[in-house]
């Protein structure tokens, strides 16, 4: 085990040559992975051909959004759209946009830290007042787990932008042992994507009540969920 973390630091650390192998790397082993996956996988969807238009308005962008640990399935099935994602500027955060890119994903970098996250809010707002429509996880990147975080609430108040909630569920999976509890469906599982009813918030919304719509798009990506989990016939 010893051996093991020495290496693994060894192959992290931010000096070359290791750092343009894995940038380069990484991505593409869990592309490879990730298609194999996929493709031995039974996914259906529902409310989508409600709420997806909505997302290439062109006049107005959309957020899609989904709990962190739901993304590995919906990255697959909107690839190549045009649709972009915010993404952390630490490094394993650069190898996930990489791994986004490679599915035709539009990127734009922010990170926890306030002055990151200020930044990158910013330029999704501007390019959602453009049109550009984006995937985006409340509860990220660190959590707490399923607790939207203000900035989903800032971005659709004031691009203004509607949500587009999403549920995720797979018959039979793994969670990971993280803090977002990483879902992972086994291969040949039946997997669902239910789409809730767009949510349009007002305009401006006075900080101070900025709680209340943030349980409002808790609440409707739970139901999601809720109704992905009904599809596949599992039993809480």
């Amino acid at each position: 085990m010893g051996l093991f973390k020495q290496a693994r630091g060894y192959f992290w650390a931010p000096e070359k040559p290791w750092s343009a192998v894995r940038a380069w790397a990484v991505p593409r082993l869990f592309q490879a992975w990730h298609s194999s996956l996929c493709c031995t996988l039974n996914i259906t969807t529902s409310g989508f051909s409600r709420g997806m238009p909505l997302a290439f308005d062109h006049e107005h962008g959309a957020l899609i959004v989904s709990w962190h640990d739901q993304t590995l399935i919906p990255q697959h099935l909107l690839r190549d759209l045009g649709l972009a994602g915010l993404f952390s500027t630490s490094r394993s955060g650069q190898m996930q946009s990489a791994f986004w890119e490679l599915y035709g994903w539009r990127v734009v970098r922010g990170s926890s830290k306030k002055r990151d996250a200020v930044a990158a809010l910013r330029e999704a707002l501007r390019m959602l007042r453009k049109g550009q429509s984006f995937a985006f996880t409340p509860d990220g990147p660190k959590g707490p787990r399923h607790k939207a975080q203000g900035g989903v609430v800032y971005l659709a108040s004031n691009a203004p932008a509607v949500i587009l909630p999403i549920g995720v569920a797979a018959a039979r999976c793994w969670k990971m042992p993280s803090w977002d509890k990483y879902l992972i469906p086994k291969p040949f599982s039946r997997v669902h994507l239910h789409m809730g009813a767009p949510i349009h918030l007002p305009p401006d919304i006075p900080r101070n009540e900025t709680s209340h719509y943030l349980k409002l798009v808790e609440d409707a990506i739970n139901a999601a969920e809720r109704e992905a989990e009904k599809q596949c016939k599992i039993k809480n």
